[in-house]
């Protein structure tokens, strides 16, 4: 009989101790509201990147170099000329390799020098572009924009799209008659940067007579956030 009075007294405690858990978990359930926003700012672009190459032929692999070398310094000498700074030009590729007929005969050789060009003065795109030419170029692409300090753009969008998020939460705590609370967790989206391009274009041109036609535009830098807020 005391076995039986003890083993109910030990359920007894059992149970009313998983009602008070149950009753405690519940009375600590958080009530929130989960709302995501995106903003997109469009920034004028700052800098422009270019690729200028030199092709050149020549009997023998060195003949080819040596004329290519030639005509590449004029460029690179344009290129300064025009306002670019030393370390703004890098050298991309350098090749060297023969030519040959149907038969599988060397007929010569090809030389080929590229060089990465970042212009900050980007409203002269175009005039760079003419110059380049001018002077010997034969392998362009470009420009393709960009915005020298984008981490910035980004942040004024990353904030944008947080206070929409706020506004729409308080909106929506507020149909319903609750209180908005403060931020539980926020969650970074990815970023996106939309740039401006053009198509690579290959010139052969040795002088033109007016500089080539560039637009700009504007670049668009996108963020959005995920943010779970707590209501009363």
């Amino acid at each position: 009989m005391k076995r039986s009075t003890l083993a109910l007294a030990v359920i007894m405690v059992l149970v009313l101790g998983l009602a008070t858990a149950c009753g405690s978990r519940s009375r600590s359930v958080k009530r929130t509201i989960s709302v995501s926003a995106d903003a997109t700012i469009k920034a004028t672009p700052d800098l422009a990147n270019f690729s200028f190459g030199v092709s050149t032929d020549g009997s023998s692999a060195s003949q080819a170099l040596t004329a290519n070398s030639v005509v590449m310094r004029r460029v690179i000498a344009v290129t300064k000329k025009e306002g670019v700074a030393q370390r703004d030009i890098q050298t991309q590729e350098v090749n060297v390799y023969p030519k040959t007929d149907s038969n599988g005969n060397t007929t010569g050789y090809s030389a080929s020098n590229t060089i990465s060009v970042d212009l900050h003065q980007v409203l002269k795109s175009g005039r760079l572009i003419t110059r380049v030419t001018a002077a010997g170029a034969n392998l362009e692409s470009g420009p393709t924009f960009s915005l020298e300090k984008t981490d910035l753009t980004y942040e004024k969008a990353l904030n944008e799209a947080l206070d929409k998020a706020h506004s729409k939460a308080a909106s929506m705590a507020g149909h319903v008659g609750l209180s908005l609370g403060k931020p539980a967790t926020i969650n970074e989206g990815a970023q996106n940067v939309e740039r401006q391009y053009l198509a690579p274009t290959m010139a052969t041109s040795k002088a033109l007579d007016i500089a080539v036609p560039v637009k700009r535009g504007r670049i668009e830098v996108s963020a959005s956030v995920t943010v779970v807020y707590s209501v009363s």
